[in-house]
């Protein structure tokens, strides 16, 4: 089983090259030159092959040497921007320019599929009828394109994703060492998780037994703050009180920070748009899905949250 992976470097990305090692696949990950590997030091037996995304003809460079291959999972993009046009040019216009690639040197397998990591900001908040964010947007263009290439495909929204190496819930960590969980919303929302190793458990398996087949991916569970708060306390051995913070008052002050963050031209944290759509409900329900395509669940929250906290001990971001 040969398998190519895109975007293998990043935080998702390194658990999908870790789990297709684990089952044995023959791996490849696609990578910019001077991409920091860091996220895979842990890891060995994987092929390297070095790539510029600007044209069809710098990809398909890449794919001179490399064998067909049975799956290509396709998870580089861009996370955190403030225009639709740069989300567009990284999300939609490489996506389109990988498939033109892989068309044009014959890199995947008649049998092969082509696995894109889209979001469940694609399908949108609850009844919010579409995406609420650029972000969204640009991956549901994306998955547009996946779906009229020609080629066998699978695409997979991934929820809030948590685990060892990824960095985004660092903050929330500190807070509640120090006693304190931040709630920045005025009501009880609701959220979905679920854990990188699940999910690259899920897109590998998944990928070789479906085709032509959009899934959803979540840990089954529907999340208040008061689960996760619960949770943390648990694993901190801390007791914390809940600092709530009023919307208008995270908006005001995420709109100054987008204000700077623009002048500095600086990737941001947590944008305005990004807060307003993550506060909103995400509690659909997937059950038809699942009676068609089951998923395999490893990590409840606690055993999930577990595994982060211990990589951010290890590495003393906490």
């Amino acid at each position: 089983m040969k398998v190519l992976i895109t975007g293998a470097n990043g935080f998702l990305g390194s658990h999908l090259v870790e789990k297709a090692l684990k089952k044995g696949f023959e791996t490849s990950i696609l990578i910019r030159p001077g991409a920091n590997l860091s996220n895979l030091e842990h890891l060995h037996g994987y092929h390297v092959v070095e790539v510029s995304y600007d044209s069809v003809d710098s990809i398909a460079a890449a794919f001179k040497d490399l064998p067909a291959q049975d799956l290509i999972i396709h998870n580089a993009g861009l996370i955190q921007s403030y225009t639709l046009d740069r989300y567009v040019k990284v999300n939609v216009d490489l996506t389109r320019r990988l498939i033109d690639a892989i068309r044009q040197c014959d890199i995947l397998k008649p049998s092969g599929r082509l696995a894109y990591i889209s979001s469940l900001a694609a399908k949108g908040p609850v009844g919010n009828g579409g995406p609420a964010s650029n972000y969204g947007r640009s991956k549901l263009m994306a998955e547009e394109v996946v779906k009229n290439s020609g080629i066998k495909y699978m695409i997979y929204r991934p929820t809030g994703i948590y685990g060892a190496r990824d960095v985004q819930f660092v903050p929330l960590i500190k807070a509640v060492k120090l006693g304190l969980y931040p709630s920045m919303t005025p009501k009880a929302h609701k959220m979905t998780l679920i854990n990188a190793s699940d999910v690259a458990e899920n897109v590998l398996e998944c990928s070789l037994k479906h085709e032509n087949q959009t899934v959803h991916l979540e840990d089954g569970h529907v999340y208040q703050h008061e689960d996760l708060k619960q949770a943390l306390e648990k694993l901190l051995h801390k007791r914390c009180i809940n600092l709530r913070v009023g919307r208008p008052v995270v908006k005001a002050l995420l709109s100054i920070s987008d204000v700077i963050d623009r002048n500095l031209n600086r990737t941001p944290t947590l944008s305005r748009e990004h807060y307003s759509e993550i506060s909103q409900d995400w509690d659909y329900d997937f059950s038809k899905e699942r009676n068609e395509i089951p998923l395999t669940i490893q990590y409840s929250l606690e055993d999930g949250f577990k595994s982060a906290i211990d990589y951010y001990l290890e590495k003393d971001l906490i």
